[in-house]
């Protein structure tokens, strides 16, 4: 058995992919909330001890409920489970950023808006710390624009300490085109998931359909030449299950972040046009995540 845990709201990640081409796993993977089993309780562990256990979702935790976590995880071990993403120990995105840019894997630098640091380099954005929905702000040019925009952020009561500013790296080729790439870890396994093209610096989904960009995803996802330099950004977050999004730059890797719950069967990726990546993934992924089983 595996036991996948989310956030209350997040569980639609797994959910959709059990439901969907992940339906041959529905006996095998079990998805619970971290509501569900924090207690520790006999109950709410009954039928779920040994099993291997995946700590998704793990940026979203508040640092009390990932403390909870952490406590959950060592009773888990001595259990004899397998266990994926430790709660505390795991590099959330502001950390990873931070390492690969001081170690020289990244080109840009990252400041938490409750730091003194000041941007280095300009243009930068906002982003949240504990969520996945790309840049809250536009490119900001200076440190005039920067304040005007951390203020806006007090103004609509979001989040002020899981704020963070990124310095902009610019990815595009030499046709204006931004490419995202997204390749998961499941255990020791490293499958390529998707290539998503787009003329905007911030890349949610594919908004190109253009032949070239096929071919050239589906040759990641036949061979992907960076499944060492994926697998060392994962040992370096200390994390063993998730998706690496990341671009190319003069074939260097730059690294955007690590979701530790990601969406794995996307309304995007059941398009009949996107047939030939679901043919790809979907067995991979499958086989991946069922190797991680600890059986009966």
């Amino acid at each position: 058995m595996i036991v996948y845990l989310t956030t209350s709201d997040h569980g639609y990640t797994i959910g959709d992919y059990l439901a969907g081409p992940g339906t041959t796993l529905a006996g095998r993977v079990v998805h619970r909330t971290y509501p569900d089993v924090l207690t520790g309780s006999p109950a709410a562990l009954a039928g779920l001890v040994p099993a291997t256990w995946i700590f998704a979702d793990v940026e979203r935790l508040l640092p009390a409920a990932a403390t909870a976590a952490a406590r959950l995880w060592r009773r888990l071990a001595d259990a004899g489970c397998r266990l994926l993403n430790h709660p505390t120990r795991s590099l959330r995105r502001y950390e990873l950023l931070r390492v690969l840019c001081e170690r020289g894997r990244n080109d840009f630098d990252v400041y938490r808006v409750t730091d003194r640091r000041l941007p280095r380099r300009w243009p930068v954005f906002l982003r949240r710390d504990d969520n996945h929905t790309g840049a809250i702000s536009p490119l900001l040019h200076s440190r005039a624009e920067l304040r005007q925009e951390i203020d806006d952020v007090r103004r609509r009561n979001w989040p002020y300490q899981s704020t963070i500013a990124v310095e902009f790296s610019d990815t595009a080729d030499g046709d204006g085109l931004y490419r995202k790439y997204g390749a998961f870890r499941i255990g020791e396994a490293i499958v390529p998931g998707h290539m998503d093209t787009s003329r905007h610096w911030v890349v949610k989904d594919a908004d190109l359909d253009l032949p070239e960009e096929r071919r050239r995803e589906l040759a990641f996802l036949d061979a992907n030449p960076w499944t060492a330099e994926i697998r060392a950004v994962f040992e370096l977050a200390r994390l063993e299950y998730g998706r690496l999004d990341f671009s190319l730059r003069d074939g260097r890797m730059v690294v955007w972040e690590i979701n530790t719950n990601p969406l794995i069967a996307s309304p995007a990726s059941l398009r009949p046009d996107r047939a030939p990546v679901a043919r790809r993934l979907f067995p991979r992924f499958a086989a991946a995540l069922a190797a991680l089983d600890l059986g009966p």
